[in-house]
């Protein structure tokens, strides 16, 4: 039986390919207004080519400007902008909060009561976060152009390492990033097609639609199934920019169906489910809403999601049964600020009889102490110049 490796990436993972972490994403979303952002009619965020003076804005823009208005509130409040932690304080206080019923009163109307402005927070601030997951060169998916060896700029350490293990042992990786680098190194001499994150496409009815010199194709989508079959092991614990839930219909009602994975081209509305009608014949089902990707955010009302029985809770529970039978732990780029996770770590994998590592360049006092409280090595390295020799005794 192959041995295995249980890796948990955070932020710091994607730094090298120039994703903005930590306070320049906090910057980032609090300085949208500059960005010439709005929202489509359909209720999609885009970003305008050319800045237009006056003219028509759709009608849900308000929820747009009510938000940003907050977010300028919330950092005026506390004297700085984490954009989790103003999830969290959304999600608590929203209805209550007096700074928020304030602006509440500037943009409120008999078509946008309160409520309404408030409840529209769950699809305006995913779309705001995924606008600036972007890297260096302004790309959130990527080409499946093979990467070829002996470097891969900022990851070639690692990488190294890992298909050296990967000859005898499984690699299990759990993100809690919501982009696709990791995804990018199936395409390279290291991974060479190896890697499955549980979605498959084969026998999957669900479709998106893709607009090609003013053609439209249906490209049929994957799926979560839970199947994992490759040396390397994707559980992205926190969503993805690319996952999207899909609803069906129930008489009248839509319904949570599965968690399907979009593709480079296909807008996260326009997607369907292939079925026979009365007639026995095939037609296609649009999906009944969606206009962003499912991810979680925030740092502990996400938490709550964790026990998610469409997607999250098999993620969770696979990423507890990984560390409990891993032969070794290593966290890469990893804040140690989710508590869970922290908990969750502690509590399976070995850490008396099994080595572990955490690689982080620049640790912080909350590493540190990560660190120290599970007698992991500290390894204060960037990922590019790691070597075999970093990871022994």
């Amino acid at each position: 039986m192959a041995k295995s490796l249980s890796l948990l990436l955070g932020a710091g993972f994607s730094a090298p390919m120039g994703y903005p972490i930590g306070k320049e994403l906090n910057q980032r979303i609090l300085n949208c207004e500059h960005d010439n952002l709005e929202l489509s009619s359909a209720g999609q965020l885009y970003q305008k080519q050319t800045v237009t003076q006056g003219g028509y804005r759709p009608l849900n823009n308000i929820e747009f400007d009510f938000w940003r208005d907050i977010i300028k509130g919330y950092n005026e409040l506390k004297g700085y902008f984490d954009y989790e932690e103003f999830y969290d304080f959304i999600k608590e206080k929203a209805l209550s909060d007096s700074m928020i019923k304030k602006v509440g009163k500037k943009y409120e109307s008999e078509i946008y009561p309160f409520d309404q402005l408030v409840y529209s927070f769950d699809r305006i601030y995913p779309q705001l976060i995924s606008f600036y997951l972007k890297d260096g060169n302004g790309r959130t998916y990527y080409e499946h152009a093979h990467m070829c060896g002996p470097i891969f700029p900022g990851y070639t350490g690692i990488l190294n390492i890992l298909q050296n293990l990967a000859k005898d042992h499984i690699i299990h990786v759990h993100s809690l990033n919501h982009d696709l680098v990791f995804e990018r190194f199936n395409f390279s001499d290291w991974l060479m097609g190896e890697l499955c994150d549980g979605f498959e496409e084969l026998g999957s009815p669900y479709y998106g639609e893709l607009n090609v010199n003013k053609q439209t194709y249906k490209v049929r989508l994957e799926r979560y199934t839970g199947n994992y079959d490759k040396k390397f092991r994707l559980y992205k614990l926190h969503g993805s920019i690319d996952y999207a839930m899909y609803y069906g219909s129930k008489g009248a009602v839509a319904s949570q169906e599965i968690y399907v994975k979009t593709k480079y081209g296909i807008n996260i509305m326009d997607l369907f489910k292939e079925k026979q009608n009365g007639n026995g014949n095939m037609e296609y089902e649009r999906c009944w809403f969606n206009n962003h990707a499912d991810f979680l955010t925030g740092t502990t009302s996400k938490i709550i999601r964790y026990e998610d029985p469409l997607l999250y809770k098999s993620l969770f529970e696979l990423f507890r049964q990984n560390l409990t039978e891993a032969d070794s732990l290593m966290l890469l780029g990893y804040g140690a600020k989710d508590s869970e996770v922290n908990k969750m770590i502690k509590e399976c994998f070995d850490f008396k009889n099994k080595p572990s590592y955490i690689i982080n360049p620049f640790p912080d006092e909350n590493v540190k102490k990560l660190a120290e409280s599970i007698s992991s090595k500290l390894i204060e390295k960037e990922m590019e110049v790691l070597k075999d020799e970093d990871f022994k005794s």
